[in-house]
């Protein structure tokens, strides 16, 4: 059996580091599918057909990948995902969008602004859903999600299913005990599969202090707009929850957990060195 894996790349969820964790594990044998339109348009069945053209493809990733996977003989998908606390999420967009090279309203918008008033303005219903229940509408499978309201019950019933059907939900807030509870699943059918890495696409360092990844310290930064910011991303806070649980209940079940994370780290440390 043909073992894919299909990493649904969040937005500002580590994505770029598990890609270039996938892309030095299998080589021409990784696709960072970048064509978003034939993916939202015809998503199953694009899968099928690249999976179809390229027999040596082992792992793919995209930003807007079907969350239904085509049914193929002799193949067999692992859906992997990486969630990321909501809150520490929207001060990690806002860092991203001020220095990155683009001319997209985002990028735009929090160059002229401060982190609060850019959370202001990403708030309101007639702007981009970034960083509003964004990880429930991904794996909702629901990318065009266009509606003014916020999401509601039954989106969060398929965001609910998907988590508990794809192969693996990590957390980029426990990034290495999430790749060791992920080679150790797909491992035995993946036996290339080594997920140490050299982290990707990482905001300036000098911005990586405590304020800025804290969740606490955000919501304090954002004062009056704290009960919107947190009603806003409820189905996303949820979600978080429930693959923290996930996640605890995996390492739980691999007796020799504690030495599997210090020689993956030690494996990321030599990669680290050899830069």
């Amino acid at each position: 059996m043909r073992l894919i894996i299909a990493h649904g790349h969040i937005f500002k969820n580590a994505g770029s580091t598990l890609d270039w964790s996938l892309q030095r594990s299998f080589g021409e044998g990784f696709l960072d599918h970048r064509d978003d339109k034939l993916m939202r348009e015809h998503g199953t069945r694009h899968l099928g057909e690249l999976v179809a053209d390229q027999p040596s493809l082992q792992a793919i990733s995209s930003h807007h990948m079907t969350g239904t996977m085509p049914e193929l003989e002799e193949c067999q998908f692992a859906q992997v995902y990486l969630l990321r606390n909501p809150i520490e999420r929207v001060r990690s967009v806002y860092e991203f969008e001020r220095q990155q090279k683009s001319d997209s309203l985002g990028a735009r918008t929090a160059k002229g602004k401060t982190f609060k008033e850019y959370v202001a303005w990403r708030m309101q219903p007639n702007v981009p859903r970034t960083i509003r229940n964004y990880q429930a509408i991904y794996l909702a499978g629901a990318h065009e999600y266009l509606e003014p309201e916020e999401p509601g019950a039954a989106l969060f019933a398929e965001a609910l299913a998907q988590l508990r059907s794809a192969a693996f939900v990590g957390l980029v807030d426990r990034y290495d005990e999430s790749m060791v509870v992920l080679e150790y699943r797909l491992g035995p059918m993946l036996p290339s599969l080594d997920l140490a890495y050299v982290r990707q696409n990482v905001t300036r360092p000098g911005l990586l202090r405590k304020s800025y990844r804290d969740p606490g310290d955000i919501l304090e930064q954002l004062g009056d707009l704290t009960s919107t910011v947190i009603s806003k991303n409820g189905l996303d806070l949820a979600l978080y929850q429930l693959a923290e649980r996930q996640l605890n209940d995996a390492i739980a079940d691999i007796p020799d957990f504690e030495q599997r994370l210090s020689d993956f780290r030690a494996r990321c440390q030599s990669l680290q060195k050899a830069r």
